[in-house]
């Protein structure tokens, strides 16, 4: 949990007339803390999200290569085999194929990461992809509230937790 404290003095609807100068500076650098502090909480959701990257292709390894083999050998349909489906549906990434109800912009990160690394490495090109308007808009919102989930403002005034 993040936690942050109340300082109107940084903002023209919220300060007082009465406002100084020091006032001021202090809300301003506690907003850039506050802003830091979840920021580095979502990179390190960024971080643990590129660390579990596809990890059905390592849990369900004879499975994806049984399938992979069957599909250059057999010319099986790749996309309605077993392990793709269990793969679509576990990893969050994969929103054109399943977009889970609480997507976000961690898993958009991980889209792109993920499309550009496959295409250049395998192809040495990275293919067209796309993603719906409905889409980003509900990981935009969903995101907001992932932040607002992650952040408590505190009861105390800073200067009063400082003390302890």
């Amino acid at each position: 949990m993040i936690y942050i404290y109340p300082n109107p003095n940084g903002d023209t609807r919220t300060a007082p007339k009465d406002v100084t100068f020091e006032e001021f500076q202090k809300a301003n650098d506690m907003h850039i803390a506050d802003v830091s502090a979840v920021m580095r909480e979502l990179s390190e959701m960024i971080g643990s999200a590129g660390q579990h990257h596809d990890y059905t292709k390592k849990s369900q390894e004879r499975m994806f290569y049984r399938d992979f083999k069957s599909t250059i050998e057999n010319g099986t349909d790749f996309v309605n085999g077993e392990w793709y489906n269990l793969h679509v549906k576990a990893e969050r990434h994969h929103l054109l194929s399943h977009c889970p109800e609480d997507v976000n912009f961690i898993d958009i990160f991980e889209m792109i990461a993920d499309c550009t690394c496959a295409g250049l490495a395998r192809s040495g090109e990275v293919r067209d992809f796309e993603i719906s308007i409905d889409i980003l808009i509900k990981a935009f919102k969903n995101t907001c509230e992932l932040i607002k989930s992650m952040v408590k403002v505190s009861d105390w005034k800073r200067e009063e937790i400082e003390i302890f």
